[in-house]
């Protein structure tokens, strides 16, 4: 039988939900070695993968210079992450890369060629992609249960506002070292538009604030109401965290579709509690292949993620979730970020002269704010109220 053999780099929260039930679950890629930079969390993955002393590393380098090494997963903050991506290009491996994918376009752009020019596989772990009721709505647009697409409306007004593993800083998310607030935190929703419209998106209005921690004197938003334009029809993308909506809602030329979650909760914190379609104003209900639990779900759609990186290394193919995507993404990202500043409708791709383009969120300092933008007025990114 075949065996990835795969490092970690980077061991935060995300790994005991996520990559560590895939890597202890799949039968053909092996964990061989992991870095971390704090001793605590180098602990905590030895005891979850079991790995001997000699296989645990403070300092990357230690990971890509192993030769049994084919494959590694970055999971550090996205301002750490260029120099380990390039590294491990040079050193020949395939790069397996958590959301986002880095902090500004002109970055993931060299990070793509650097990969294609190591002819080295590059994905993102953009696992929402298999999420049970996400991969339902896929087939059933896809099938044309509902007639072409036209409006996908997705609400995630009820993100719960996790922090980080306290041994590294658990408040980094609410940094301008983040890249962004919510809208960057879950992006998943911005990608899973792209994905179910089947096409890159070309415009974006956005209105964009941080009312819910106004009192902290945020830097970066926790609201985020944005508008995008696919070539085929239109995505409304509400995000905040809070106690807010969750759902999804699409409407096409044939009917529409409505998802649900339990708990009236939002997508990524708890089970899907209804799928159902409405054509000629009769209902019909679909089952999702729910697992027992949420974190089940989760669990399963990072395994998944694992099984098709693994079978793109081998086939030679893309991914699921190519890192093409992930740049996509991100650039519809800053483009709200720009639209909620400016108070313009912004143009995708992002101009490469952009400073947004070349610096990520530092980058909006520099652009003419309009004088009654939201966005502006709570101070978020460097802009003064």
């Amino acid at each position: 039988m075949s065996l990835l053999k795969v490092g970690l780099i980077g061991c935060g929260n995300v790994v005991s939900y996520g990559h560590r039930p895939a890597l202890t679950t799949l039968q053909d890629v092996e964990l061989v070695a992991l870095a971390d930079v704090t001793p605590e969390r180098r602990q905590i993955g030895q005891e979850w993968f079991g790995l001997s002393d000699d296989n645990l590393y403070a300092d990357y380098r230690d990971v890509l210079a192993r030769e049994d090494v084919e494959a590694v997963c970055i999971t550090v903050p996205q301002q750490f992450r260029r120099e380990i991506v390039l590294a491990a290009f040079r050193a020949g491996k395939h790069v397996l890369s958590e959301k986002p994918i880095a902090d500004s376009p002109v970055i993931a752009a060299e990070l793509i060629a650097a990969a294609d020019a190591a002819d080295r596989v590059f994905g993102m772990v953009h696992n929402y992609h298999f999420l049970p009721e996400y991969r339902q709505m896929k087939a059933l647009l896809d099938a044309g249960t509902i007639g072409d697409l036209r409006v996908l409306t997705m609400h995630y007004l009820g993100v719960i506002d996790y922090p980080g593993a306290a041994a590294y800083k658990p408040d980094w998310r609410h940094t301008m070292a983040s890249g962004g607030g919510v809208l960057t935190d879950m992006i998943h929703g911005v990608y899973l538009a792209e994905w179910l419209f089947g096409a890159p998106a070309q415009q974006v209005m956005a209105f964009i604030d941080a009312p819910t921690y106004a009192h902290r004197n945020p830097v970066i938003e926790d609201l985020a109401l944005v508008q995008v334009a696919f070539p085929t029809g239109y995505a409304t993308i509400h995000m905040a965290w809070g106690q807010g909506v969750g759902g999804v809602d699409a409407s096409g030329s044939a009917g529409h579709l409505r998802m649900r979650y339990n708990q009236y909760q939002t997508s990524g914190f708890n089970q899907p509690a209804e799928l159902y379609t409405v054509r000629d104003w009769e209902r019909a209900d679909h089952a999702l292949d729910n697992l027992p639990t949420h974190m089940e779900n989760i669990a399963r759609s990072f395994t998944q993620i694992w099984a098709d990186f693994r079978d793109a290394i081998w086939n030679n193919r893309p991914t699921i979730a190519p890192a093409r995507a992930g740049q996509r993404a991100l650039e519809l990202v800053l483009a709200a970020y720009l639209s909620g500043v400016t108070g313009q409708i912004v143009m995708l791709p992002l101009p490469t002269d952009s400073p947004v383009y070349h610096k990520g969120i530092a980058g909006i300092a520099e652009v003419q704010p309009w004088a009654n933008s939201r966005t502006k007025a709570a101070g978020l990114y460097g802009l003064h109220g």
